[in-house]
């Protein structure tokens, strides 16, 4: 057994069975012995001892690395282990349309005896959701749970990140720390695939660590002594993880049909699985936007791990978010300021696209409007690549804003899978956001005479919205004292572009909570054409909250004379997220 515990078979019979069960239905997969690049690949035929016959037509573009004789193994799973060859090479045409080819028949094979050391990963569009619950659920270990009568009713829900048959990773909320530390006992994981599988075990947490701008809590499980139909399902999963990775890899090229496991029914059922089903959001379109915005916490951990931009599911995700604005514009705008639980690249990248698209307006050509929607939404992500403690500090020197000025070329970097996305429209809504018409931004310190209209444009936007929320080193303005700011400043502001915003989202904007002359609190709902409230939700107490809704509207929603009776806005109330 080497370094890495693999055992190796010599056996002939027993090197043959192996093999036989790796030309089986569940396949195999070819390993680039250079890259580690795998393939997915059937073994067509088998002569014992001479050769193996492996069938390339769904990887055509590996054949001429093959042909060129670079080396590969063959990896699978067979009797609940990992399965290897040795590195194999010399591949020759098996038939004359080369779809079929032939290899030397390994000597010997090498199996992966622990277990936990393979995980499969779930990549950008995999999305898996996980229980986790303190207590006997299933009733057969009464008495383990004694003295903790409060963690027994409580149910945190996370995404799974990846899985073994040992043992899984997953993505908590960041409150799921203070579980973690307290429990000595297995706890209830409940892992939950879109397709409706559900598997429910017991595991034990090993670790975790709490990702402070994420603000969610990464802690890996050990499973405490799964059964054999739990391990067998278990090891479905890990195949079927493996296989929709590896698909999702191989891109637009890919010839294989998707996994059922991570096929949505509906929109419906896609809202209903994660973290987000256990606290509701205070509206439906809230939660609808909570999907785009769950895209851009699984791209962030993406880059997070040293992968790229995905450019289909980017494109995809700023139709869904177009859509939603062409379908109800007011009811996005509230959603926007509702998305308190995501983390802060994510929600103001889905700020900055929404309303610099409606500010934009509707005559712009689609195309356009959705480069602009796809630029925006990322345009922070590169953040998450800078160091969690530049997040802590509270006032930054030269140095600090230097490293905070790298994120713009961080996520250049990671954009080769966006073809679709016209660099001008990226560069100018991007990384140009964040200059200043007298040049005192960032990062390249451009001013007005290199700054495009989209430019400037995106700047305002990007300055009203950070400025709308708290941050660690001050509160949360008001708009009307961020009007003022940005009239004040016409050396660092268009003007024209900052007249267009007030005349858009008015005094008062949605999502913004007014104090009326009566003094009775709401939330604005809607406007009227001249820019007052027109439809609230009526506080449901005098005393301003700290924060913004974060579960259902409760109080009554008020229009015409019910609203009129309340009196005019005397004045916002400023709530940060």
């Amino acid at each position: 057994m080497d370094k890495e515990e693999y055992e190796r078979v010599n056996n002939p019979v027993e090197i043959a069975r192996l093999l036989d069960a790796l030309g089986g239905a569940q396949g195999a997969t070819l390993v680039m012995e250079e890259t580690g690049k795998p393939f997915p690949v059937l073994i067509q035929a088998l002569e014992h001892g001479d050769s193996l016959t492996l069938n390339l037509d769904a990887v055509r573009e590996v054949v001429p690395l093959l042909a060129r004789g670079e080396s590969f193994r063959l990896t699978g799973h067979s009797e609940g282990k990992l399965t290897r060859t040795p590195p194999l090479g010399g591949l020759i045409a098996a038939n004359d349309d080369k779809r079929c080819w032939r290899c030397d028949y390994p000597l010997h094979l090498e199996r992966l005896q622990r277990r936990a050391s393979f995980r499969a990963r779930l990549r950008l569009g995999m999305v898996a959701a996980a229980e986790v619950s303190v207590g006997d659920s299933e009733g057969d270990s009464e008495g383990d749970s004694e003295g903790d009568s409060e963690g027994d009713s409580e149910l945190l829900q996370g995404d799974l990140l990846d899985l073994s048959v040992d043992g899984c990773q997953l993505i908590l909320p960041q409150p799921a720390a203070r579980l973690l530390r307290s429990t000595q006992l297995p706890l209830n994981l409940t892992l939950c695939f879109p397709d409706g599988t559900r598997l429910a075990v017991k595991g034990s947490p090993q670790h975790y660590r709490i990702e402070q701008e994420r603000r969610v809590v990464r802690s890996g499980f050990h499973f405490s002594h799964p059964s054999v139909d739990q391990q067998r399902e278990l090891w479905r999963l890990v195949t079927e993880i493996e296989r929709e990775s590896a698909r999702i890899g191989e891109g637009l090229e890919s010839r294989r049909p998707p996994s059922t496991l991570f096929q949505f029914a509906s929109e419906a059922s896609q809202a209903s699985l994660g973290r987000r089903q256990s606290d509701p959001y205070p509206t439906p379109m809230t939660a609808r936007l909570a999907l785009v915005a769950g895209y851009l916490d699984a791209q962030a951990l993406e880059l997070v791990h040293g992968g790229h931009i995905d450019g289909a599911q980017l494109s995809q995700q700023a139709d869904r978010l177009l859509a939603l604005l062409e379908e109800d514009r007011e009811a996005v705008l509230f959603a926007l300021r509702c998305l308190t639980r995501e983390s802060w690249p994510v929600r103001h990248g889905l700020a900055v696209a929404v309303r610099l698209v409606d500010l934009a307006g509707v005559k712009l050509p689609r195309d356009l409007l959705k480069a602009m929607a796809a630029s925006a939404m990322i345009h922070d992500l590169g953040k998450v690549l800078l160091p969690e403690s530049l997040a802590l500090v509270p006032t930054f020197g030269e140095a600090e804003r230097r490293q905070l000025a790298s994120h713009v070329d961080l996520l250049r970097q990671r954009m080769r899978g966006c073809r679709w996305l016209a660099d001008s429209v990226f560069e100018a809504v991007a990384c140009q956001l964040n200059e200043r018409l007298d040049g005192s931004g960032y990062p390249n310190a451009l001013d007005a005479d290199a700054l495009r209209e989209l430019a400037r444009a995106s700047a305002v936007v990007d300055a009203v919205d950070a400025m709308r929320h708290q941050r660690i080193d001050r509160a949360a303005w008001r708009i009307e004292a961020i009007y003022r700011y940005l009239v004040d400043h016409p050396e660092k502001f268009d003007s024209a572009w900052v007249k267009r915003y007030i005349q858009r989202f008015g005094l008062h904007p949605v999502g913004s909570l007014v104090r009326f002359e009566e003094g009775d609190l709401g939330w604005v709902l809607g406007l009227n054409d001249q820019g007052r409230p027109s439809r609230i939700c009526l506080h449901t107490s005098q005393t301003p909250p700290t924060e913004m809704p974060r579960s259902p509207l409760t109080g009554a929603i008020l229009t015409g004379s019910q609203l009129a009776d309340l009196g005019r806005p005397s004045g916002e109330i400023a709530v940060g997220a």
